[in-house]
């Protein structure tokens, strides 16, 4: 990386970030100059869900996937962390083991904080601590919302609930609709919504003929969220 030019880029994308957010540019610079930034590769694994909460992280740039393992060795995709968004915060906070594996499903940049040096700064720095709680706050509703919507919903509602999470956390605006592309693939979406590959591909197949979606090799759009939105909920879609 360039010292200077590249720098200032990564460093006005980072601060764009919640952790930033209210921050006096004083202390804004300082916490981002006690980060390293590094550039990561598709495919380098950030951290092992069990490992000990050595650092924590910040997505500057591309995107990374968050995936779980349970007792039954099943793979979860729990979600896409984009720009801005926090890595191992709640595991370097309360210090136990990362729940999930961060994986970057694309060429990325990250900040790394090692995890006494995050400590300090949330100890010392009020405005710091208080922008760490409310990120946490919001990944709790976060997965208080994924539990609702995986449990008492029959297999359509899952699959938009999981649909609407993927294009709001891995989706781009476009002309068409919320365009996502790979890396993500259908069967993120399936482990996002807790069913088979073969039940989430024939549901957006129907979707694609009621022009819900847009299906493609390497891309689904949602052309009508709206309505997404009323499957998902349970209430009878409009038109």
């Amino acid at each position: 990386m360039k010292p200077f030019v590249e720098q200032e880029v990564v460093r006005a994308t980072a601060i764009q970030g919640a952790l930033f957010s209210g921050l006096s540019e004083d202390l804004a610079c300082r916490l981002f100059a006690t980060a390293a930034v590094r550039q990561v590769r598709r495919g380098s694994v950030l951290f092992h869900q069990g490992d000990a909460p050595a650092q924590m992280l910040q997505v500057v740039s591309g995107l990374v996937r968050m995936t779980q393992i349970n007792a039954e060795g099943m793979q979860t995709t729990l979600r896409l962390m984009r720009s801005g968004e926090l890595l191992g915060c709640v595991a370097v906070i309360q210090q136990f083991p990362y729940p999930a594996t961060a994986t970057a499903v694309e060429d990325s940049v990250v900040l790394s904080w090692r995890t006494p040096q995050f400590v300090a700064l949330l100890k010392q720095h009020q405005p710091i601590m208080d922008n760490a709680l409310a990120i946490i706050g919001m990944r709790t509703r976060d997965m208080i919302q994924r539990a609702g919507d995986m449990s008492g919903r029959n297999a359509e509602r899952r699959v938009a609930a999981a649909l609407l999470r993927l294009a709001d956390q891995a989706g781009t605006e476009s002309s068409d609709g919320i365009n996502i592309q790979f890396p993500v693939t259908r069967d993120d979406l399936a482990e996002m919504a807790g069913l088979t590959y073969f039940t989430v591909s024939r549901t957006l197949s129907l979707w694609q003929k009621q022009g819900l979606v847009s299906n493609g090799r390497q891309r689904m759009t949602v052309l009508d969220r709206t309505g997404l939105a009323a499957i998902a909920d349970g209430r009878p879609r409009r038109g």
